[in-house]
Protein backbone atom coordinates (compact mmCIF):
# COMPACT_ATOMS: atom_id res chain seq x y z
CA UNK A 1 0.00 0.00 0.00
CA UNK A 2 1.26 3.31 -0.63
CA UNK A 3 0.33 6.45 0.91
CA UNK A 4 -0.44 9.89 -0.87
CA UNK A 5 0.46 12.86 0.93
CA UNK A 6 -2.18 15.65 2.00
CA UNK A 7 -0.45 19.15 1.90
CA UNK A 8 -3.31 20.96 2.77
CA UNK A 9 -3.69 18.79 5.74
CA UNK A 10 -0.29 18.38 6.35
CA UNK A 11 -0.85 14.51 6.98
CA UNK A 12 -0.69 11.45 4.42
CA UNK A 13 -3.28 8.41 3.84
CA UNK A 14 -3.53 4.93 2.28
CA UNK A 15 -6.20 5.34 0.08
CA UNK A 16 -9.80 3.25 0.51
CA UNK A 17 -13.09 3.28 -0.73
CA UNK A 18 -14.88 6.62 -1.24
CA UNK A 19 -15.68 7.21 2.46
CA UNK A 20 -12.70 6.28 4.24
CA UNK A 21 -9.22 5.63 4.07
CA UNK A 22 -6.70 2.49 5.31
CA UNK A 23 -5.38 5.27 8.01
CA UNK A 24 -3.36 8.47 8.30
CA UNK A 25 0.10 9.54 9.06
CA UNK A 26 1.36 12.67 10.30
CA UNK A 27 3.73 14.49 7.89
CA UNK A 28 7.45 15.99 9.41
CA UNK A 29 6.65 18.97 11.65
CA UNK A 30 2.83 18.09 11.83
CA UNK A 31 0.96 15.72 14.68
CA UNK A 32 -2.15 14.05 14.89
CA UNK A 33 -4.37 15.27 17.69
CA UNK A 34 -7.33 13.11 19.23
CA UNK A 35 -10.76 15.42 20.34
CA UNK A 36 -13.67 14.55 22.02
CA UNK A 37 -16.54 16.25 22.23
CA UNK A 38 -18.13 15.78 26.13
CA UNK A 39 -21.75 15.28 24.69
CA UNK A 40 -22.73 14.29 21.34
CA UNK A 41 -23.87 17.29 18.93
CA UNK A 42 -25.91 16.67 15.76
CA UNK A 43 -23.39 16.54 12.17
CA UNK A 44 -23.80 19.99 10.71
CA UNK A 45 -22.90 21.18 14.40
CA UNK A 46 -19.92 19.15 15.02
CA UNK A 47 -18.40 20.36 11.97
CA UNK A 48 -18.74 24.24 12.50
CA UNK A 49 -17.02 23.24 16.10
CA UNK A 50 -14.22 21.59 14.19
CA UNK A 51 -13.58 24.04 12.01
CA UNK A 52 -14.02 26.65 14.09
CA UNK A 53 -10.99 24.60 16.76
CA UNK A 54 -9.09 24.36 13.47
CA UNK A 55 -9.07 28.03 12.25
CA UNK A 56 -8.58 29.27 15.96
CA UNK A 57 -5.54 26.77 16.03
CA UNK A 58 -4.65 28.38 12.59
CA UNK A 59 -5.07 25.53 10.89
CA UNK A 60 -6.97 24.95 7.71
CA UNK A 61 -10.45 22.66 7.49
CA UNK A 62 -8.20 20.40 5.57
CA UNK A 63 -6.37 19.39 8.95
CA UNK A 64 -9.26 17.20 9.61
CA UNK A 65 -8.33 13.61 9.16
CA UNK A 66 -10.92 11.56 10.86
CA UNK A 67 -13.85 11.28 12.78
CA UNK A 68 -15.71 9.08 14.87
CA UNK A 69 -19.18 9.80 14.09
CA UNK A 70 -22.27 7.67 15.90
CA UNK A 71 -25.29 6.54 13.73
CA UNK A 72 -28.82 6.37 15.45
CA UNK A 73 -29.34 2.78 13.46
CA UNK A 74 -27.57 0.85 11.15
CA UNK A 75 -26.77 2.09 7.11
CA UNK A 76 -26.97 0.10 4.23
CA UNK A 77 -23.70 0.68 2.37
CA UNK A 78 -25.45 3.01 -0.03
CA UNK A 79 -26.95 4.82 2.90
CA UNK A 80 -23.84 4.78 4.57
CA UNK A 81 -21.87 6.77 1.36
CA UNK A 82 -25.14 9.26 1.17
CA UNK A 83 -24.65 10.21 4.86
CA UNK A 84 -20.36 11.00 4.14
CA UNK A 85 -21.60 12.93 1.54
CA UNK A 86 -22.81 15.42 3.91
CA UNK A 87 -19.50 15.48 5.25
CA UNK A 88 -17.86 15.24 1.62
CA UNK A 89 -19.83 18.43 0.58
CA UNK A 90 -18.26 20.38 3.73
CA UNK A 91 -14.20 19.22 3.01
CA UNK A 92 -12.29 21.07 -0.09
CA UNK A 93 -10.69 18.33 -0.61
CA UNK A 94 -13.24 15.01 -0.03
CA UNK A 95 -10.19 12.65 0.84
CA UNK A 96 -11.18 12.53 4.81
CA UNK A 97 -10.87 9.41 6.90
CA UNK A 98 -13.76 7.95 8.77
CA UNK A 99 -14.17 5.61 11.26
CA UNK A 100 -17.67 4.93 12.64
Amino acid sequence: MTATVFQAGGYRYVPGVSQYSAGIAAQPGFAIHRVRFTEPVPLAKGFDLVQAHLKAMGRPVQALGACELRSPAPFTEQGFRDFNEIYLARSNAGVFSWMV
